[in-house]
């Protein structure tokens, strides 16, 4: 299976939940764009050094978005032509919000849009995360790309979950925060067992 992990927001736990699913399902890694070191390659490979890594489809130096970075460093790209590795289980990771800019001219959605692969949806709450999180569900409905479910990854909090379940029908699994990689394992067991339990993803 190929699937996208997108974020409501820019550092909501993307790439932390990206690694516990490719510890936890064994997925391959590959992120579509890079801006900024370190990478979250070599993050990837600290938490779950077991993973397979792909190079980046794209990787830039500057902290920044991609359509400033890219100008800012003299490089051209068309991000929607960003080929995928060739893999069966394949985690793709995009950078910041579903309407972060890819490249000049497209979203990270509108990748995620043409690849017509599923997507789990990566949130946090605090104020306006419920905002965050309805905005990204309504968007990718509304793109037509497949939502398997919303991964939560900072704060637990039911009275939170139980309106966004409410209003989108959507699941919502728990990713917990972690200190060190021992709670990062525990915590990554913990969210395979949600998710096979809320069946966002099989066991594959």
């Amino acid at each position: 299976m190929q699937v996208f992990i997108a974020g409501s927001h820019t550092d909501v736990g993307k790439t932390s939940v990206s690694a516990a699913l490719c510890y936890a399902f064994g997925f391959e890694y590959f992120k579509l764009v890079q801006a900024g070191i370190p990478t979250d390659n070599e993050k990837i490979h600290a938490l779950a050094p077991k993973t397979k890594i792909h190079a980046s489809g794209i990787t830039l130096q500057t902290p920044a978005s991609p359509h400033i970075a890219m100008q800012l460093e003299q490089k051209s790209y068309q991000g929607l032509e960003i080929p995928l590795p060739s893999s069966k289980a394949l985690l793709i990771e995009s950078a910041g919000g579903l309407f972060s800019p890819l490249d000049a001219e497209v979203c990270m959605i509108d990748y995620l849009r043409d690849s017509k692969l599923p997507c789990i949806l990566v949130g946090g709450y605090y104020l306006g995360g419920i905002n965050h999180i309805l905005l990204s569900i309504h968007a990718l409905k509304s793109y037509g790309i497949p939502l398997l479910g919303v991964i939560v990854s900072n704060v637990l909090d039911e009275r939170m979950d139980a309106f966004i379940q409410n209003y989108s029908c959507v699941k919502i699994a728990h990713f917990k925060p972690f200190s060190d990689l021992r709670s990062f394992e525990v915590n990554a067991l913990s969210l395979r067992e949600e998710i096979l339990s809320l069946k966002i993803l099989s066991a594959t």
